[in-house]
């Protein structure tokens, strides 16, 4: 554009001097005489040099016209090639959001497959521990040995003369250590000159016995501890209480029941877990109405009714919230009969 600007002067100017020259080289040097000589100069300059110069405007007008098109055309291949750039963008934001949605779709299925494992882990955690529990609680079990005459002589001394009670020179083990412990108590009860207060002969008993029996209840209240622990929810905790449940006898229910009313025992955390559980649904117990009193089978203890309401939650409308009977119906039939139940 700068030479074709050059050029256009450059011609002007030729054009120029040689208009002057064949002005100067026909009509010489000098000032016109009159004002017509001076219209003539004029008009001979205008016509020679007015067409010169409008060919060269008009040349540089149509070469800036075709630069200024040909910069259109850059133009829009700009913008075209601009517009190709932005669709392409769009369609590659288009593929990045896809992709986006994708990892955030793995990341949150990742995230809860990771849930699900550590859920599945802690379960598995929790139940290698619960079943440990259990196969340590029966070993605890099996190790237990009883024998109600070695310990005769301190009950005679508690109790005076004339003391009856389940005396047999018999070493037994296990269950049948159990069995034992709860006949000795059973008999102790009912007698006339110890039977006043239960939870006396018991806790005499228990301080006895307390080290082949003490670690039996204390691994069970573990136990329990355990579940409770596990979850919040009550179903989850039943579930597997009630495979504890199923583990105990009924002898072994029997001692639960003054294991938990015993001052020497705790203040009462071992009881509200049990009425949690409800883990004396199966105690083979009964109402006697003419004594008023409840007396566990097999073997036979006679329990007041104290001890036993021990176990029963009773509201503020004097109704029975829940009870560490659960649905055992000679329980039922006694809270029905003192109005705990509808």
């Amino acid at each position: 554009m700068e030479k074709l600007i050059k050029r256009i002067c450059i011609t002007a100017a030729i054009a120029a001097l040689i208009a002057i020259g064949t002005f100067i080289y026909h009509f010489g040097l000098g000032f016109a005489s009159n004002i017509g000589n001076w219209g003539a100069v004029g008009d001979f300059f205008g016509g020679v040099l007015n067409p010169t110069f409008a060919l060269l405007s008009l040349i540089l007008i149509a070469y800036t016209l075709m630069q200024n098109k040909k910069a259109l055309e850059q133009s829009e291949k700009a913008i075209e090639q601009g517009t190709k750039a932005i669709e392409q963008n769009e369609k590659a934001l288009q593929v990045s959001n896809k992709e986006l949605e994708l990892t955030r779709d793995e990341l949150a299925n990742s995230a809860t497959a990771l849930e699900e494992q550590a859920k599945l882990l802690a379960v598995q955690s929790f139940e290698t521990t619960f079943f440990n529990m259990l196969e340590l609680h029966n070993n605890i079990l099996k190790s237990i040995e009883h024998n109600p005459n070695k310990s005769w002589g301190l009950f005679y001394k508690e109790f005076g003369k004339g003391t009856n009670a389940h005396t047999e020179n018999i070493d037994s083990s296990g269950s049948r250590a159990i069995y034992s412990l709860t006949k000795q108590l059973g008999s102790l009860i009912s007698n006339a000159r110890t039977g006043n207060n239960a939870l006396q002969v018991f806790d005499i008993i228990f301080a006895y016995e307390n080290q082949s029996f003490g670690s039996f209840f204390r691994n069970l209240y573990q136990v329990l501890k355990l579940i409770q622990s596990n979850t919040n929810d009550y179903e989850t905790h039943k579930k597997y209480s009630n495979i504890l449940r199923a583990q105990l006898s009924n002898q072994e229910l029997s001692l639960l029941f003054f294991n938990c009313l015993s001052s020497e025992v705790d203040g009462g955390q071992f009881r509200n877990l049990v009425i949690y559980f409800k883990l004396l649904e199966h105690l083979n117990i009964k109402y006697d109405n003419y004594r008023n009193k409840f007396n566990i089978t097999s073997p036979d203890i006679t329990v007041t009714i104290e001890l036993v309401e021990k176990y029963l939650v009773i509201d503020e409308s004097g109704k029975l919230s829940t009870s560490a009977f659960g649905e055992n119906p000679q329980l039922i039939q006694y809270c029905k009969g003192k109005g705990y139940l509808n």
